[in-house]
């Protein structure tokens, strides 16, 4: 409510610019209508078909993929920027450019074709609707579907080319692979043949079984061996023989019965030796007989013996030859056991060999099964591109011989029977949002430009001098006759208008303790209505039994003598002047406990009659008999007398009037005032209307003759 307050009263000040403005906007809009020249819209929808439902390969499908790459943000607005190419643009235009031409309407350029192309993604969707707007209805409607069909033909036309380009690329592709095949094909047979490799798992397992066997029979014939070994250590240190040639010589010269005659003779020889020596000498004859006895007998056991046993002859004594059939059994054992370890130990050291070879070729096993599985996997890589390229060459010669499009017409663009420009109802509204914009603005500018006072709450915002007192204007019409008697009677009669007065002579008295209260009143500049307001205040105070004064001395423009009719005698002047006493110069009003000192004379310096002593004693002196002394002073902004007639007062109070009253003028002359210590006791804010004024002529036939000059309402209608 507060800010509707606010608000109205600037709207009220300034309506008819606002209105003018408010008008002129919405005439300007209508204007605007009537000439501005019409345009039609159409649209047409075309849709991104899937591409499954569009080919049999998956090429085909490939190519009439909506356009964009993997990952776009939005392949749909792609296609929409490529309904716009120019192209496509030109071509249309092309073909109708005769019926533009028939009709006279102007041919679009690409460039602004491309502008005036209106194209939109229908959200969730995968339909894009191209509109464009044009000067005539029919013409809009068949280039927008020359677009469309000339987007299906110029995607068609693509694809098929596409598809070309992939067909030979690919017929030139698949003998590379085919050769690139054979070549990978042979170096793996020439590896296979050059390594023995068929199966390489199968025969690693193979040889992981053949070295297991292996082991197996290594831990047999180590066992074996070991238990050889051990016989044979116990037969040698049986038999005595460190070597088991000598031992099967000694066995086998034991079994000899020529060597054992032999051996028998020579015994025996010996034995006659010993006995022959017992009894001769050496060189006795049949000592050396027999001596040369033994020596044949001896050669000829070593003839015997040598070719018994050739090797170990000279090795053998005579009592490492077996006689006895235990000997040669346990010497037969020794040879036996002695020749089975030593085929045990061949046996072992050929199946370590064989370990050592099959380890070997294990070892070479994820070498060769690595190159082997190279030479495979680039053998597959090449025939699955093979195959891979031989089903794309295929598919090509499909795609290629199919005829394929992503795009299809959803619906055709019609001819528009109504203008889509100018829009009347956007227009009005725009203007009218437009119009009150501007008349706000100008009730703004306004405002911003008059400087005068607008109300009280604008008075007490900008100054620190307090507002005594707020005259509105009264309820009612109230006319002012010209009777004397009844000029301010009505006036007093009419409690909404009297209220406010009595309120300000109410802050007055209490403003103002001691009596008798000398007050003068002045304003900025003349029409502020200070004597109106002078005259009201102490005709309420009259009327509250307060003895009331009105001195008016705004010498340079008096206002009071005809305020309230009184004839023209002495006045302020003569009292100064000293040509009357104040008794004779104060005259009544008119009204009970209200007297008035007039002006008297107009003078050419009023200020030789405010400034002199004269003037202080004549204001002391008339208030002796008074309760109130109210003392009209001319504008601060016209005169110094205001100042001057405050120093002999009790206060001033400032009159001014919303509206007229301008704010950096009051403001100076409150700022003056205070600067010379005059005190200031408030603002009076005067809305009221004025009083009637009067003409008093001389008194040449001893009456005054009076003429209104004009009657105001106080509150009109």
């Amino acid at each position: 409510m507060d800010k509707l307050s606010s608000i109205l009263p600037p709207i009220k000040r300034n309506w008819l610019p606002a209105l003018l403005t408010f008008s002129a906007t919405l005439i300007g809009a209508g204007f605007y209508l009537s000439v501005a020249e019409k345009s039609y819209s159409s649209a047409v929808r075309v849709s991104v078909e899937d591409p499954r439902a569009s080919s049999v390969s998956a090429i085909g499908q490939g190519l009439t993929q909506p356009p964009g790459r993997a990952g776009s943000a939005d392949p749909m607005a792609t296609q929409a920027e490529l309904v716009k190419s120019q192209r496509v643009l030109e071509r249309s235009l092309q073909q109708e450019a005769p019926a533009f031409e028939e009709k006279g309407v102007p041919l679009p350029t690409v460039g602004e074709l491309q502008q005036a192309l209106q194209i939109k993604i229908v959200p969730a969707t995968n339909i894009l609707q191209i509109g464009y707007e044009g000067l005539d209805p029919d013409l809009t409607a068949q280039l927008l579907n020359r677009i469309a069909a000339e987007v299906i033909n110029q995607s068609s036309e693509n694809i098929r080319l596409e598809a070309s380009s992939i067909r030979q690329f690919l017929e030139s592709q698949v003998p590379q692979e085919a050769e690139k095949l054979t070549q990978a094909e042979t170096l793996e047979t020439q590896y296979r043949q050059a390594n023995g490799v068929v199966d390489v798992d199968a025969q690693t397992n193979t040889l992981l079984g053949n070295l297991s066997q292996l082991q197996e029979q290594q831990r047999v014939v180590a066992g074996q061996l070991q238990e050889a070994q051990t016989r044979t250590g116990m037969l040698r240190e049986m038999t005595g023989f460190d070597s088991p040639q000598v031992a099967y010589v000694a066995s086998r010269v034991g079994q000899d019965n020529e060597l054992a005659d032999l051996k028998a003779k020579l015994i025996n020889i010996e034995s006659q030796i010993i006995e022959a020596r017992a009894k001769y000498q050496d060189s006795h004859p049949q000592v050396q007989s027999l001596a040369q006895q033994r020596d044949d007998i001896r050669s000829l056991y070593s003839q015997r013996l040598s070719q018994v046993a050739p090797s170990s002859s000279q090795s053998l004594t005579a009592g490492s030859v077996a006689q006895d059939n235990l000997s040669q059994d346990l010497i037969s054992r020794y040879v036996l056991t002695t020749v089975e370890t030593a085929a045990l130990s061949n046996h072992l050291s050929l199946l370590k060999q064989n370990q050592s070879f099959l380890q070997e070729q294990l070892a070479t096993v994820p070498t060769r099964k690595q190159e082997l599985s190279t030479l495979e996997r680039k053998r597959d890589e090449v025939k699955a591109n093979l195959s891979l390229l031989q089903g794309k060459l295929q598919e090509a010669r499909i795609a290629e011989a199919q005829l394929l499009s992503n795009i299809r017409i959803v619906s055709w663009a019609y001819i528009p029977s109504v203008a889509s420009a100018p829009k009347a109802p956007a227009i009005l509204a725009i203007a009218t949002a437009a119009g009150g914009i501007l008349a706000t603005g100008v009730v703004l500018l306004l405002e911003a430009f008059n400087g005068t006072l607008r109300n009280a709450n604008e008075i007490e915002a900008s100054s620190e001098v307090p507002v005594l007192a707020v005259l509105p204007k009264p309820s009612g019409q109230l006319l002012l006759s010209a009777s004397r008697t009844s000029k301010l009677e009505r006036f007093l009669d009419s409690p909404d208008v009297v209220e406010p007065y009595r309120s300000l002579l109410k802050t007055l008295e209490l403003r103002i303790k001691d009596k008798p209260r000398v007050i003068v009143m002045s304003s900025t500049v003349e029409n502020e209505g200070k004597s109106d307001v002078i005259a009201r205040l102490a005709s309420v105070s009259a009327m509250l039994s307060r003895k009331t004064l009105i001195i008016d001395a705004n010498l340079s423009s008096p206002e009071q003598q005809e305020v309230f009719a009184l004839p023209s005698t002495v006045g302020l002047t003569h009292v100064v002047a000293g040509q009357a006493s104040l008794r004779e110069a104060i005259q009544p009003s008119g009204f009970e406990n209200l007297d008035m000192l007039s002006h008297g004379e107009l003078i050419s310096r009023p200020s030789t009659v405010t400034e002199s002593a004269a003037m202080e004693m004549a204001i002391r002196e008339a208030a002796k008999g008074y309760d109130f002394v109210f003392v009209d002073a001319a504008p601060v902004t016209t005169s110094a007398d205001a100042l001057t007639l405050s120093q002999y007062a009790d206060g001033l109070v400032f009159v001014v009037r919303p509206n007229l009253t301008v704010r950096e003028a009051m403001f100076k002359s409150m700022a003056e005032i205070e600067s010379n210590n005059t005190p200031v006791l408030g603002v009076v804010v005067n809305e009221s209307q004025s009083l009637p004024r009067y003409e008093s002529f001389s008194n040449n036939g001893g009456r005054s003759t009076m003429r209104a000059e004009k009657e105001l309402e106080l509150l009109p209608d």
